[in-house]
């Protein structure tokens, strides 16, 4: 058992990583869009829709709610060992650790006005989403956790 942890934590670590090298750069603070220099506003606020999150902002949001499920699954494995942990209570803390993290983006999902992007978030909530009904969780932290991201890496452009 304590082997089958130290692999879970390794994996756990080695997406931590992963992601993080992943993580899109942040805006320059202060850019705003080029605008066409005297050319007065054409939209009126009143018939105007929300708008949603940019690409940039989306990207930095999913890959940390990505990050921050993996540093919970990383603390998790340590925990399990240090208190034995079941193997039922692993399963079980993986479970909720990937639905958490279905959820939140899923909620990032909701936000985006993009039809590309938000299909790819949503695509990502659908796979951790996977992960929380796996009977085999840690046989989805080993697999498709590694490159839950892939898609979304290629949209955010890393």
């Amino acid at each position: 058992m304590p082997n089958r942890l130290i692999s879970t934590l390794s994996f756990a670590l080695l997406a931590a990583v992963a992601l993080t090298a992943c993580q899109p750069a942040d805006e320059a603070p202060g850019a705003a869009p080029a605008t066409a220099g005297s050319a007065p506003a054409a939209t009126t606020p009143s018939s105007a829709a929300p708008a949603g999150p940019g690409t940039g902002e989306t990207c930095k949001n999913v890959t940390m709610i990505l990050i921050d499920g993996s540093v919970e699954i990383a603390d998790n494995a340590v925990k399990s060992i240090d208190e034995r942990w079941s193997t039922k209570k692993i399963a079980d803390e993986l479970r909720n650790s990937f639905g958490d993290m279905a959820g939140k983006v899923s909620a990032e999902a909701g936000k985006v006005t993009d039809p590309e992007l938000k299909a790819v978030v949503d695509k990502t909530a659908a796979e951790l989403a996977k992960g929380a009904e796996a009977a085999n969780p840690n046989g989805f932290l080993d697999k498709e956790f590694q490159t839950v991201s892939k898609d979304l890496d290629k949209a955010c452009g890393a």
